[in-house]
């Protein structure tokens, strides 16, 4: 049949052109793991003076500013200590971990996007500083 060989070149060659193996996956996910890892680690100095209710955004003047929606997305949001964001940070970073090795990867990778995202709304600002 000349149109399923057809298809089976075409598959072929776009397999080819645009296809990954597992070990190339692995170690994009690997690379990606470190560098957000890495990324949340360093936050960990910055918690107080820019995600805490101490810092340069607290709760008080973020709030009145946001709807339902930001609400709902920003976990960072909820709360306001500076133990609250440790600790919200040490589980960001223990699902980047598990990105990393591989651990529940489609998992990890959601919660740790949603988190990641999470804490960028938390103060907009710090993720538009290089736009000058």
């Amino acid at each position: 049949d000349l149109s399923m060989d057809t298809t089976m070149m075409m598959t072929g060659r776009l397999q080819k052109i645009f296809g990954s193996t597992t070990k190339s996956l692995s170690i994009f996910r690997i690379s990606l793991g470190l560098l957000l890892t890495a990324e949340l680690v360093l936050r960990f100095r910055f918690l107080h003076v820019f995600y805490s209710d101490e810092g340069t955004m607290p709760l008080h003047l973020l709030l009145p500013k946001i709807d339902n929606l930001y609400w709902f997305v920003c976990v960072h949001c909820h709360f306001g200590t500076l133990m609250q964001q440790q600790i919200l940070l040490a589980v960001q970073v223990a699902f980047a971990v598990s990105f990393t090795v591989g651990y529940r990867t489609k998992l990890s990778s959601v919660v740790s996007w949603y988190m990641y995202s999470s804490l960028i709304l938390r103060n907009t600002w710090l993720y538009f500083i290089l736009d000058r």
